[in-house]
């Protein structure tokens, strides 16, 4: 016989124990309170009777009722006594002969203490996986570059099937009628190449074609230029493309998309409501109107596309697609939008020798693309806030301390003047020679020491960062799409495609369904000032086949001496491309901290024109005080629409993380495996 204990209650059974009586158990076990059975009748305990006779329960109940007093009344005190030691171990102690400043420090798990009042974490999903993961601004794109990827293809060939998808689920931002740049990284040969597929300047077109008709720049025909989506995608697919995956392969997941319909995410319907006025006054755009309603189709909406499914199809199934789409019956279709030899004359560069970095953290280096791409400027604050902050210490404390000391914001905020006065001098590098130089320079670590030693312990005049030269500026370039993608070889692709502004120039193929860009307004014009009445830059002048100045700065990292990928990395959302990736690469190499912490954090962005750094809610006000009071910088709210980043890191631990920005809501999400 065993003896068993019920809720405290001895039982001491006469036969074998049964499962009714397991049960029995486990029905007390649930109830706080003790069951009442009488010592003279027979209780029934989930349909077996147990008789006095039969089972002897020496059951006190008086007893065991003081018994749970006695317990319950300890317990308690207990619990107030340990609250107590809490609040004196934890609040009074540490504040004991603390000054006013000190006392205003917030302690949090981990010992950690923080001066300002830090938001919490957002809502964004962060990845962990093993051997591969993409993340691009949208979550179904993502799993379709999941998809290739388990498939047998490589980063170049999730990579397209993302951004092909892009083009179906954010047509506002990228598509088949913009142009895009990718950085690729070659683990076997543990090399860098860039692909530049940016638009370009029509044939006929000249530096002064819009006088001073801005709108003529942004919206119609004439804002257009020479798309190079498509060849890009083709080029980078022959040159690097696993071998692994048919070319349909990496098209059909997106004709399905834009045949049977894909939700609005909540970030096109924001756009569209926006733009709607616009809309209706536009034949070509009436396929973004609810016909029931009249009105612009609304957040969750299922939208078809089938005049670009039909365009994707007839790509997928094309054995040159490019000559299709460039030369062939399409782009005899698309020469009543453009002319048709700047189509014919179209050229994708592949640079072979891009931008690299070193010196900056350890055995890790940067690469990314030249002008016309801002990398040159992106790297230059991560090289100079890296150098400064690396093995930075205060209050004792290197991990959270220098993240509440106002003089890193301060260095943050001069950093991006300095670099961001540079970029008004970059232009595209095969008709601005001076701009391969600078950017070359830029990327030197003497660079880095030069704003090193210019930075003022307070905020100066513009023409302090420009060494006194006239202040120019570039262009203020808009919306873009990015994907991220490392595959289990350790290859990497950072790619970032546009069509410009939202919906590129507001004009829409009727027979493809493709939306084409307004890039001509990522060109400087003379005569015409930017909003901030600088004046334009000449190095971004129009002129035919140029491309235009981008602030797209895809990057990956990677160690030198074993040629593993670190970082991949890049970021959409106009000229606040620069800060947004910047940031977090800052702060996870110099303070450790994970790759959603990073990108969550709040933005600091400071473009050099206009002289104010623009802040997100999220930073705490008393940050604000602090940098304007001791350092003189100047703030205003930021418009709402930030970098978007996203972002691949491999740990120390050999796992994967990815993390896709919080602040774009278009459903997006991290996929791997």
């Amino acid at each position: 016989m065993t003896t068993r204990f019920v809720d405290g209650i001895q039982i001491s059974p006469t036969e074998p124990s049964t499962s009714s009586e397991s049960t029995a158990e486990a029905f007390y076990c649930g109830f706080d309170s003790t069951p009442q059975l009488s010592s003279n009748i027979s209780t029934e305990l989930n349909g077996q009777f147990f008789n006095k006779q039969k089972t002897k329960a020496k059951i006190n109940t008086k007893s065991i009722w003081k018994a749970k007093l006695y317990i319950n009344l300890i317990a308690g005190a207990a619990i107030m006594l340990t609250i107590l030691a809490g609040i004196l171990l934890f609040v009074v102690i540490p504040h004991m002969g603390r000054s006013n400043s000190e006392q205003r420090l917030r302690r949090f798990p981990g010992n950690r203490e923080h001066r300002y009042d830090w938001p919490p974490p957002s809502y964004s999903l962060m990845g962990r996986f093993k051997k591969a993961a993409v993340t691009c601004d949208h979550g179904i794109c993502s799993e379709i570059g999941r998809n290739i990827l388990i498939a047998g293809g490589n980063a170049i060939d999730s990579a397209i099937a993302s951004l092909f998808c892009l083009g179906v689920t954010n047509p506002q931002s990228s598509g088949l009628g913009g142009g895009f740049i990718m950085t690729y990284y070659d683990r076997t040969k543990e090399k860098c190449f860039v692909l530049d597929a940016r638009e370009t300047a029509p044939k006929a077109s000249h530096k002064e074609m819009y006088g001073k008709d801005e709108w003529a720049s942004k919206y119609g025909f004439r804002a257009i230029a020479t798309p190079g989506e498509l060849a890009g995608y083709w080029r980078a697919f022959k040159e690097w493309g696993s071998g692994n995956v048919n070319w349909s392969d990496l098209i059909m997941p997106s004709v399905n998309l834009a045949r049977k319909g894909v939700p609005i995410s909540e970030f096109l319907a924001y756009v569209l409501n926006i733009k709607e006025n616009h809309l209706k006054t536009l034949p070509s755009m009436k396929s973004w109107f609810n016909p029931k309603t009249n009105k612009v189709w609304q957040f969750g909406d299922i939208i078809k596309r089938p005049e670009l499914a039909d365009t994707l199809e007839r790509l997928a199934n094309e054995r040159n697609p490019v000559e299709l789409f460039y030369r062939g019956e399409m782009a005899e279709e698309i020469i009543n939008e453009m002319a048709d030899n700047d189509l014919q004359n179209y050229r994708v560069l592949v640079h072979d020798s891009p931008l690299l970095v070193d010196g900056f953290s350890g055995n890790l280096r940067m690469c990314g693309p030249p002008p016309p791409s801002s990398f040159a400027v992106t790297q230059a604050i991560v090289a100079t806030m890296t150098s400064k902050f690396s093995n930075y210490t205060r209050w004792g404390n290197p991990l959270n301390g220098v993240l509440d000391d106002t003089e890193f914001y301060h260095w943050l905020i001069e950093t991006q003047k300095f670099a961001y006065a540079k970029r008004t001098r970059l232009g595209d590098i095969h008709f601005v020679p001076q701009a391969k130089e600078l950017a070359i320079n830029m990327t030197q670590r003497e660079f880095a020491k030069m704003i090193l030693k210019k930075v003022p312990p307070k905020a100066m005049f513009s023409t302090y960062y420009t060494d006194g030269n006239p202040i120019n500026a570039q262009k203020e370039d808009h919306g873009t799409s990015h994907v991220s993608v490392l595959d289990a070889d350790g290859n990497g692709v950072s790619a970032t495609s546009t069509v410009n502004r939202w919906f590129g120039a507001v004009v829409q193929s009727e027979k493809l369904g493709i939306v084409w860009n307004d890039e001509m307004d990522d060109f400087s014009s003379p005569g015409m000032p930017n909003g901030f009445g600088f004046a334009p830059s000449d190095a971004n002048f129009i002129e035919p086949g140029k491309r235009p100045m981008s602030s797209m700065s895809p990057m990956v990292i990677f160690d030198r001496e074993n040629g593993n990928l670190k970082f991949v990395i890049g970021a959409s959302g106009g000229s606040k491309i620069i800060s947004a990736m910047a940031k977090p690469i800052i702060r996870v190499l110099c303070f450790n901290e994970t790759i959603k912490e990073a990108i969550d954090s709040p933005v600091l962005h400071n473009q050099f024109t206009p002289d104010v750094t623009q802040y997100e809610e999220t930073v705490p006000k008393q940050l604000l005080q602090d940098l304007e009071s001791k350092f003189g910088q100047k703030f205003k709210p930021t418009t709402g629409f930030e970098g978007i980043v996203q972002a691949i890191l491999v740990g120390d631990d050999g796992y994967i993380y990815a993390n896709g920005d919080y602040r774009r809501r278009t459903n997006m999400h991290p996929e791997g495996f």
